[in-house]
């Protein structure tokens, strides 16, 4: 049987059809495009509508290419969202969560609501970007949209709702939004009402795993194809990706891609003062699992290098090109926080990197090789700080790191987190998330029995790659140069 995944990114969506059968996975891309951000009137929005028609021509193409489609699922990046009305219209194009009218939302919260309170309920790290300060903007701001709201619907969910018209949140979506009850995996009712929060804007959340509709009947003639069933997954990507992970419990997870996730799934949230100061985050995971994890700015500074460099020379600059550049510069020259203000949407990443270094008194990285050089080894340091507080916090023994995502392509980066972090690096499973997203399909379906046993179909399916660590000490030393 064949499943389709609708994965959306922040720079782009595939349309990813997977075929289970005889004990393995195949995957087939058969649509991609992009997804970029428009500015209008100073505000950052996504261009929800242009998104939806690739999502139909993705189904389309999979039907044309003559798979027997059984189900289709989205998965999206977490927190930003779009409000529906009563009559169930769209009411504007949902906001990206790099526009700026977050900012200063954290301190106007913190009088309503401390930071450990917030914590504490959610469990969640505190980001500007999250639904929650968002949310709050638009209320401080007296936004009229909130006049004739009626439903809050999540990327995945909005998507959702128009395949569908079927209003509902998802459990690993919704947990992205700083608005769940960590440990009882429900909205947080008396939180939504010391914020003025209205009840009614969010729906009861549905759990990964079932089945919440069909493609409706206008949609299906549209593009000639039956009323195919639509999933509810793990509709957060982070979810789905680590969902598609054969974790045992001495190995973390890294989902590395523009924004890098690194931690260990549990069976329940930590909400510890200790877990809060080091921004760790408790998000839904599939088989009612907890993400335990930092998000970490990724790498999003190695591409808006790339984009930067192909504009202004009119190039198209290889993966291969760049990574032979930076083996040729001077190791630990330069050292940058990527998570630092500085970094989050500059007018230039270039300008950026420099000015940081010049502030910090480092050496300038001025070439192309010392630049990629200086990200990929401040995000190998990053991640070894980051992991010494994933072991403090959960008092686990690690000794493995699992890598998914685009990053895991990177063979230098994954290197240099080796070397580290001192630990084995594996990788092997590039589009986790669409696997997971599929296998979540299937089991729904009931044409895999469990979890387990779509983890035993995906080590049946692809070549996992071994990193050993090598020159740690050299590493170790430099680990104090970050904040």
């Amino acid at each position: 049987m064949d499943y389709l995944a609708l994965d959306l990114g922040a720079a782009s969506g595939r349309a990813i059809v997977g075929s289970v059968y005889h004990g393995k996975i195949r995957l087939d891309e058969v649509h991609r495009f992009t997804n970029k951000q428009i500015k209008v009137n100073n505000t950052l929005y996504w261009d929800i509508l242009h998104l939806f028609d690739h999502i139909k021509q993705g189904i389309s193409a999979a039907f044309k290419k003559g798979y027997n489609i059984q189900g289709l699922a989205v998965d999206t990046w977490g927190v930003d969202f779009g409000f529906i009305d009563a009559r169930g219209n769209l009411i504007s194009n949902p906001v990206s969560y790099r526009d700026n009218r977050t900012r200063g939302m954290q301190d106007l919260v913190s009088e309503i609501l401390s930071g450990q309170e917030l914590y504490s309920r959610t469990g969640i790290q505190q980001i500007d970007i999250n639904t929650l300060y968002q949310l709050y903007s638009l209320k401080k701001g007296n936004d009229p949209c909130l006049q004739i709201a009626h439903k809050l619907l999540f990327t995945p969910d909005l998507i959702n709702y128009f395949l569908t018209g079927i209003v509902s949140n998802e459990y690993t979506i919704a947990s992205t939004s700083q608005l769940l009850d960590a440990g009882k995996r429900k909205w947080d009712i008396t939180l939504l009402e010391k914020l003025g929060f209205p009840l009614q804007w969010l729906s009861s959340v549905t759990q990964p795993g079932t089945i919440l509709g069909h493609v409706k009947k206008e949609i299906a003639e549209k593009l000639n194809i039956h009323p195919v069933k639509v999933f509810a997954v793990g509709s957060h990507d982070t979810a789905s990706a680590i969902g598609a992970i054969p974790l045992d419990e001495n190995t973390a997870f890294l989902s590395s891609g523009t924004w890098s996730l690194l931690g260990i799934p549990l069976d329940e949230p930590i909400l510890t003062e200790e877990a809060n100061q080091n921004n760790f985050s408790n998000e839904g995971g599939i088989d009612n699992k907890i993400l335990f994890m930092r998000n970490i700015t990724g790498l999003w500074l190695f591409q808006q290098l790339i984009i930067e460099w192909e504009e202004s020379e009119d190039t198209k600059l290889s993966y291969e090109y760049l990574l032979e550049e930076c083996d040729k510069a001077v190791s630990f020259r330069s050292i940058v926080d990527s998570d630092h203000a500085s970094f989050h949407n500059p007018a230039s990443m270039k300008k950026a990197i420099r000015e940081y270094c010049r502030q910090t008194r480092q050496p300038i990285p001025e070439t192309k090789g010392e630049l990629v050089r200086c990200v990929l080894e401040s995000l190998a340091l990053k991640y070894c700080k980051v992991m010494q507080q994933l072991k403090d916090c959960t008092q686990k023994e690690i000794n493995k790191l699992f890598i998914v995502g685009g990053g895991s392509l990177n063979k230098t980066l994954n290197q240099f987190i080796a070397n580290a972090l001192n630990m084995e690096v594996i990788t092997g499973i590039t589009e986790a998330t669409a696997i997971g997203n599929i296998i979540q399909q299937a089991i729904a379906n009931e044409e895999i029995n469990n979890l387990s046993e779509g983890h035993r179909i995906i080590e049946n399916s692809f070549n996992f790659v071994s990193y050993q660590p090598q020159d740690h000490p050299l590493w170790l030393k430099e680990t104090d140069r970050l904040p």
